[in-house]
């Protein structure tokens, strides 16, 4: 019997075996690849809570409003110092005059929710926040106003809200639960009157004319009957002015204000509270 080499035979079927195998890795090897690169790629696509809606950062301004330390600091700083001037007692007539918007009712809600969809504001969206009568308190006003209602005083809101909205404000302020009543309290919106008396005599801002009509006893309020009973329905005397902007101060604006002539009065009689989101600036 006479036999035959084999190692050739063998040597190419090692060949041939080491190929597949080797084929079988690369395509193994492909696969992981190919799944890796989809999952990479699905990883990388920018996540939205909203399929379609893009998020946007919030500004500064409304961080430093909705989350700092320092801000709730400084606005119970400032009603602290209101507080410590207010009289023990009003006398009949006195009245504080008091800004609305991030100086009673804190709006930063609405400013944070339209930025971040990237939209700033605009009058209807603005109206629509104020009918959902959700604004909450800016720190240290619940208790200043209880100490002017617990010392015989009132408050007159003199607000640029469109005096049409008037009805929401009242009911959105009387839902924080402040003391307040038709009695102590006057709220009074903005109409095209008031931006046309600006220029005439003793008109300087859009708010001089509401406040003229307060001391001659002719101010409409919106939450109070226009009778002659009224309580509002005298001449009264302001004592003190409070807001987050310059022009909540009867007789100036941006452009005019004198700070070095009006610091004698703040601190005793004037009152301005921390807004970095918007202003006349």
């Amino acid at each position: 019997m006479v036999l035959k080499p084999l190692g050739r035979r063998n040597d190419k079927r090692k060949i041939t075996l080491l190929s597949l195998n080797k084929l079988s890795y690369i395509s193994k090897a492909a696969c992981i690849g190919a799944a890796v690169s989809a999952i990479a790629a699905c990883s990388s696509t920018p996540s939205t809570p909203l399929a379609g809606v893009k998020t946007h950062t919030l500004s500064n301004a409304v961080v430093y409003q909705t989350s700092s330390k320092e801000y709730p600091v400084l606005s119970s700083f400032v009603y602290n110092q209101a507080i410590a001037a207010l009289p023990t007692r009003f006398a009949d007539g006195d009245v504080v005059v008091m800004d609305v918007d991030e100086t009673v009712l804190d709006n930063s809600t609405y400013q944070k929710e339209r930025e971040s969809v990237g939209l700033g504001y605009s009058s209807k969206s603005w109206a629509d926040w104020v009918k959902r009568e959700e604004a909450t308190l800016v720190p240290g006003v619940a208790a200043f106003i209880d100490e002017v209602v617990a010392r015989n005083g009132k408050v007159a809101l003199i607000t640029n809200r469109n005096k049409a909205l008037d009805s929401h404000t009242w009911n959105n302020l009387l839902a924080q639960g402040l003391p307040l009543t038709t009695s102590n309290t006057c709220v009074v919106g903005r109409t095209a009157e008031d931006k046309e008396a600006v220029g005439q005599e003793g008109m300087v801002n859009d708010k001089d004319l509401r406040r003229m009509q307060l001391t001659e006893g002719k101010i409409a309020c919106s939450n109070t009957s226009k009778d002659a009973t009224s309580t509002w329905a005298m001449p009264h005397t302001i004592i003190m002015q409070i807001g987050d902007n310059i022009e909540d101060v009867g007789g100036v604006t941006q452009e005019s204000a004198n700070v070095e002539l009006l610091m004698p009065r703040v601190g005793t009689e004037i009152f301005i509270l921390p807004n970095p989101m918007y202003g006349s600036w």
